[in-house]
């Protein structure tokens, strides 16, 4: 870590304060803890924490000793359907106590914290307990908050999860005793950024320590920023828990362009909306917001992507929608249509989010999954809540009629809304983010997101046409800007229809005007054989 590692953490930090009070709050790093690598720290029954290789390489320059116990003050709130607003809190000094703080060890128990720059009162945290008990009242929600080693430097907060994680497997080892636990399958641990490989710690200590191995751990786009191609024991991995799951929003790397989650892939399934990366909605303008808060406002743009992980995982938690993502190659290929088919030439499909486990589970039972291959799976959001879109593969082939050749090549975007058969339709979609020459007798393929309609049966499709002075494929003197089309190809992939439309005979689709595909507009044309319906 360089010190340009140091710069957004400050800003982050300084965002938490009003712009009448930015006084000097950034600690500087306390040099008790850049000690000799040759003597460890040590904190008693938590065991020593080495800083030699490979806590220290080229990825991680400066590597720093987890401060004191006392100095990070990690406290476990319980909070179960009763005791929603006031929860108990673990003493780990006091077992007796565990039996009184609303613990259902019959029951699934979720253990969730936050990251860098936060505590366990993040609404977000809150959000996703209330969520949690609204879905199963017989769990249990327990927080791990380590605000106390979270603020900056960095490089200190990064290293403090180390301790905090050894702490909690101590937590769930006295959990698992105290009700004579025969094993910790229904132990969930999530956690955001720095908070994803703190669980990594966890479950890492409960096995080396206890001998006991986490159910599962959920990584909100873990934190890239000295954990990037790191020794899996530096990171969460997919030893650390029988199930790791992650959701990788902010992959961009840190340098240049100040992504703040890993990109590789790390756990047993890895999820990558939107390609894992610029997330929808999230404006890549930088402006100052309309109370003046500037710093507020720089915080927002670094931080938005890193947090739409939080956002999708919750809505997944209740949403009626599919939330489905299928395996590719990469995010290009899954746009280009590629990889549509589920359960064909080796493409798969999960169930996105908080329910995840049991799709992977019913692909293990079919014997689809070998080990623990990596697992990348894509798919589309919306911009903004509900987030959850289903997915069309759209063929769309330009007539090479006399007509169609005579007019000729157009360049501009085909808008097109998907009707169900209820009269459901969605939200008006773009084919191609920029105009595009679609040129007679050729075959155009993109994979689009939409709202729910059902099983799509008819398309409003327009053609929005630009014309550029400098492109003389835009001008139209004499004819009117227009293209034919033959048919398209409309192909659901969580509904598992696949359907030819085509126009009223031989109408084109002209400017700013929807043009109806219908399959019973399809009797007029003959079915080509590459079509394949189904």
């Amino acid at each position: 870590m360089n010190g340009t590692g140091l710069l957004l953490p400050t800003l982050m930090l300084l965002s938490q304060y009003s712009e009448n009070s930015l006084v000097t709050r950034y600690p500087a790093i306390n040099e008790e803890y850049r000690a000799d690598p040759n003597n460890p720290v040590c904190y008693g029954m938590y065991g020593c924490f080495p800083i030699t290789h490979p806590w220290t390489d080229e990825r991680r320059p400066i590597a720093l000793y987890p401060e004191s116990p006392a100095k990070l003050d990690v406290r476990f709130p319980v909070f179960n359907h009763r005791a929603r607003t006031w929860p108990k809190f673990i003493n780990l000094d006091d077992p007796d106590y565990l039996l009184d703080v609303g613990i259902n060890a019959t029951g699934r128990i979720y253990v969730i914290t936050h990251g860098f720059l936060e505590s366990g009162k993040a609404k977000w945290v809150e959000r996703m307990i209330n969520l949690i008990l609204d879905q199963d009242a017989e769990s249990t929600c327990i927080v791990i908050d380590w605000g106390g080693g979270s603020s900056p430097p960095y490089n200190q907060a990064s290293a403090n999860i180390r301790l905090v994680g050894a702490i909690a497997a101590h937590m769930i080892n006295l959990i698992a005793e105290e009700f004579r636990l025969k094993d910790l399958d229904n132990v969930h641990m999530i956690g955001h950024s720095l908070g994803a490989h703190l669980c990594g710690y966890t479950g890492y200590y409960l096995k080396k320590d206890f001998n006991m191995t986490l159910g599962r751990i959920t990584g909100l786009d873990p934190a890239e920023l000295a954990f990037t191609e790191t020794n899996p024991m530096v990171r969460l991995d997919v030893t650390d828990a029988k199930y790791v799951d992650i959701v990788h929003s902010d992959a961009t790397p840190f340098v240049p362009k100040i992504g703040l989650g890993l990109y590789e892939p790390i756990g047993h399934l890895d999820f990558y909306p939107n390609g894992g990366f610029n997330q929808p909605g999230c404006d890549q303008t930088l402006r100052k917001r309309k109370d003046g808060m500037w710093i507020s406002s720089m915080f927002q743009f670094f931080s938005c992507s890193h947090g739409r992980a939080i956002h999708l995982y919750t809505e997944s938690m209740r949403t009626k929608c599919p939330f489905t993502a299928i395996t590719c190659e990469s995010y290009e290929q899954f746009l280009a249509g590629d990889c549509f088919d589920c359960d064909q030439d080796g493409h798969m499909c999960f169930q996105f989010g908080f329910h995840s486990q049991n799709s992977y589970r019913k692909m293990l039972d079919a014997k689809q999954l070998i080990g623990n291959q990596e697992i990348q799976a894509f798919f589309i959001t919306g911009a903004g809540e509900p987030y959850c879109r289903t997915h069309y593969k759209v063929l769309i082939k330009v007539s090479d009629t006399e007509e169609s050749v005579i007019h000729g090549g157009e360049i501009g975007r085909f808008h097109m809304s998907i009707y169900g058969s209820k009269g459901e339709h969605s939200d008006k979609l773009a084919f191609s983010e920029d105009a595009e020459l679609y040129e007679p007798g050729q075959n155009y393929t993109r994979v689009l997101a939409g709202t729910s309609v059902g099983k799509p049966r008819k398309l409003a499709v327009s053609w929005e046409y630009n014309t550029s002075f400098l492109n003389p494929l835009t001008w139209r003197i004499l004819n009117s800007p227009r293209v034919y089309i033959e048919y398209i190809i409309l192909q659901s992939l969580e509904y598992k229809s696949k359907i030819r439309l085509c126009p009223s005979y031989n109408m084109p689709v002209t400017n700013n005007v929807d043009s109806w595909f219908t399959m019973a507009n399809c009797r007029y044309y003959p079915v080509p054989l590459e079509t394949e319906l189904s």
